[in-house]
């Protein structure tokens, strides 16, 4: 009986050399920490830094970055038009008003605008990734994701302004008031299209009524 049990032991051992070691987990990439701050700090549950190389955190970063800018810009639009705050005059040589846009859904500025509009929005957006995209050194590449230089110098004007810390600091800020804005914004279209899903929304009017084309047929 002994025998056996030993030869039992050692055909144990023999398997258990044969099972491959646990993978290692992937490293939470430096670059994927930026914009962590209080009282979550750095925030992960869905271990998005631990996907790709490098260069996946980079595209990642670029466009989490691009996307704050573009709610921050919007949420600040949404809010200034629903206080009655816009521009004078026409839009265009029918006659349509800047403050006719701003009457009614919040949404329904977008669909009231003119084409031509719409189209010149399109093309300064385009015009400013072309931009973004043709930057050396690329932010694939080395370089920094989220910086624009509309000039061919690779210093800028912050750089000259302030130090490391005070930039780090500053470009914190941008993410983290960037992702607010995101949420922001997607609490205004949930709030224009679904009726009670925002109730603070709701108690200022927002009947989740919206029927434009926003957000999936903006055209």
């Amino acid at each position: 009986m002994a025998k056996l049990a030993s030869i039992v032991l050692a055909l144990a051992a023999s398997a258990g050399a044969l099972v491959a070691p646990p993978a290692p987990k992937a490293a939470t990439r430096l670059s994927a920490t930026e914009g962590a701050s209080a009282p979550l700090g750095f925030w992960d549950p869905a271990g998005l830094s631990e996907l790709g190389s490098e260069r996946t955190q980079a595209w990642f970063k670029a466009a989490e970055t691009k996307h704050g800018r573009v709610a921050m810009a919007a949420f600040l639009g949404c809010v200034a038009t629903g206080l009655g705050v816009h521009w004078p005059g026409v839009i265009d040589a029918s006659g349509t008003t800047f403050a006719s846009l701003g009457e009614g859904h919040l949404l329904e500025a977008w669909d009231k605008m003119p084409f031509d509009g719409k189209q010149q929005i399109v093309a300064a957006i385009g015009g400013i990734e072309s931009v973004f995209e043709a930057q050396k050194p690329h932010y694939l590449t080395g370089g920094v994701p989220g910086k624009v230089r509309l000039t061919g110098s690779t210093s800028g004007v912050l750089e000259a302004k302030y130090d490391a810390a005070t930039l780090k600091k500053k470009r914190d800020a941008e993410l983290a008031n960037g992702r607010l804005a995101m949420l922001g914004m997607a609490a205004f279209i949930a709030g224009e299209t679904i009726p009670g899903s925002v109730p603070a929304l709701s108690q200022l009017g927002f009947a989740g009524d919206y029927a434009g084309g926003l957000p999936f047929a903006p055209f």
